[in-house]
């Protein structure tokens, strides 16, 4: 029966904790951004948030994500102006500000 040497043993030890480590990471990270959200909740709706955004730009709407941040909850709204180009505008989602 060959024993493994103690680096080879230590590099595997070594490996499992930071791949334990990397996924509580994330975990923790989402666990974060829920709870941020969950606090601010907001008052301004995604479709308002949409409104807000194609009445500044002009544009065609393409998507409206909501996102946690520290200051509170923020729509990040993605639009398609004339011309071709792609603009994200983020609107906070407890005023209705729209943030450049």
């Amino acid at each position: 029966m060959k024993i493994p040497r103690p680096a080879a043993v230590i590099s595997t030890l070594l490996i499992g904790v930071l791949a334990a480590a990397a996924a509580f990471d994330a975990s923790a990270r989402a666990a974060s951004e829920s709870l941020l959200l969950a606090q601010a909740a907001p008052s301004v709706s995604a479709d308002q948030a949409a409104a807000l955004v194609r009445t500044k730009s002009g544009g065609r709407i393409l998507r409206v994500d909501l996102e946690g941040r520290t200051g509170g909850a923020v729509y990040r709204v993605k639009v398609l102006l004339e011309g071709g180009r792609v603009r994200i505008y983020r609107v906070d989602a407890g005023n209705g500000r729209v943030l450049e």
